[in-house]
């Protein structure tokens, strides 16, 4: 429909019109003005014969009445009746002509009313593509930020990997490590054990100086020198006597300090199996919200395989719930990225576990130092010493063999503790592993709704 070439026909219909109502005016003007006087008794005669049958209405005056006015009548109002007559007659199917136009024109203004709504809704119709293009636009945008997460993530799932895996290599040495303190700790024991037994010889041969003693009390004269000799000797013992005391004092105090780290050590142990039970509740809590979403994915796919065909309002409540969708994929990033903040302070925990592992290496190579000076030592004193000196000396390395003993416990202890925290840092990793395969599933389902809406809008824009 060509609305400018309506609207032109329209407006020469109207100048038509007018041309025609200036042309009949003038056609009237010019035959009253041009009139001969002696046209006046005519006019008077008309009048009469117009206003004679309404004055009498009888029937038989009537035929009289009615045959005289034409002979009365001259050619020149003959004429002029029968041009009155053509105009009238012009007037009427001018008349009719302005009834057919303004019918025309009504039509007009009705179709311009139509045109203007249709122009309207294409306009409304271009605008809702352009918002949905837009949109579209934006959605893949944050796709490919989605996949550039994803692909960081693996990125760290397989940094991760690479560590547990020194990790694990790291446990083998330690395991071997352990062996070999135990051979060690084995050989300690019969070190003790022998240690043990001259020990109980030189309580043996203590016991015999003691009956020479108490025999020879009667030779006191003679042996007072030796007396005193003994008696420095006493003296030396009981400074011995109490530094070993300080040492044991020393070792109690070094025991408490343990018993205090091995009960922080508990204490963080329980933080650690909270924060692990945690993270179950909240992978059994992150599993049904993504059996949620999958449900709420199929009955989309339903709704948009049924729904094709449906109005502008169906897509709009689509929209909506995609945006529902969408942002309950933005939750899920947050919780993921909750899990990927738990799995990096595990990875720390992992490297303080390092640390005092490698600390306890090096305590445990101190501790192989001192039993072999311990050892040197006490071959020293084996040789050097002799009597009840050689028994407060075996004592004092019997302390010492002791201490050493005790340490190398506690730090087998440690070495226990640092593995079995090891073990329980290791369903961390599945945790991400479900995560990230329920950040996938996500993923794959939002391009499966979308991809349904887009042909649906395609359609919508084609049948419009």
């Amino acid at each position: 429909m060509n609305l400018m070439g309506m609207l032109k026909r329209g407006d020469k219909l109207d100048k038509a019109f007018e041309e025609l109502q200036t042309g009949m005016l003038d056609v009237l003007d010019e035959d009253l003005f041009s009139l001969p006087d002696t046209a006046q008794p005519a006019e008077n005669n008309i009048a009469a014969e117009e206003t004679t049958p309404k004055e009498d209405d009888r029937p038989q005056a009537f035929a009289e009445e009615r045959t005289e006015p034409v002979v009365r009548l001259t050619s020149y109002a003959q004429s002029r009746l029968a041009a009155l007559e053509s105009l009238e007659d012009l007037h009427r199917n001018a008349q009719e002509h302005l009834e057919s136009v303004g019918s025309g024109l009504t039509q007009v203004i009705t179709a311009h009313h139509l045109t203007r709504e249709f122009l309207n809704a294409i306009h409304s119709d271009i605008h809702r593509a352009s918002e949905y293009e837009n949109a579209n636009g934006a959605l893949a945008a944050e796709n490919r930020k989605l996949a550039d997460q994803i692909h960081d993530a693996m990125k760290k799932q397989q940094e991760l990997e690479t560590a547990l895996e020194g990790l694990r290599r790291r446990e083998s040495g330690l395991l071997q490590d352990r062996d070999a303190l135990r051979i060690e700790v084995s050989s300690l024991k019969l070190e003790n054990v022998e240690l043990g037994n001259s020990l109980s010889r030189s309580e043996s041969e203590r016991g015999e100086v003691v009956k020479t003693l108490s025999t020879r009390t009667v030779e006191a004269e003679r042996r007072l020198r030796e007396n005193e000799i003994l008696r420095e000797k006493q003296v030396n013992l009981s400074i011995d006597l109490e530094k070993t005391l300080k040492r044991e004092a020393e070792l109690r105090r070094r025991h408490d300090e343990l018993s205090t780290a091995h009960a922080n050590e508990s204490a963080r142990h329980r933080e650690t199996q909270a924060a692990l039970a945690k993270a179950e509740k909240e992978t059994i809590r992150l599993q049904k919200q993504a059996e949620i979403a999958e449900a709420r994915r199929a009955e989309m796919n339903e709704t948009a395989i049924g729904r094709e065909a449906e109005s502008e309002a169906n897509a709009r409540r689509n929209m909506a719930e995609i945006r529902g969708l969408k942002e309950e994929i933005q939750s899920l990033h947050g919780r993921l990225e909750t899990a990927s903040a738990e799995q990096a302070q595990a990875s720390e925990e992992i490297g303080r576990l390092k640390s005092q592992i490698d600390d306890m290496s090096t305590e445990r190579q101190i501790a192989q130092e001192m039993i072999a000076t311990l050892k040197r030592d006490s071959e020293a004193d084996r040789k050097a010493q002799n009597g009840a000196a050689r028994a407060a000396a075996d004592r004092v390395d019997m302390s010492g063999v002791e201490k050493l003993q005790g340490e190398i416990t506690d730090l087998t202890a440690q070495i226990a503790k640092l593995k079995a925290e090891v073990k329980e840092l290791q369903p961390y990793q599945r945790l991400y592993r479900e995560a990230k395969a329920k950040l996938q599933a996500a993923n794959t389902s939002e391009a499966e709704v979308a991809t349904p809406k887009k042909k649906h809008h395609a359609e919508a824009g084609n049948k419009g």
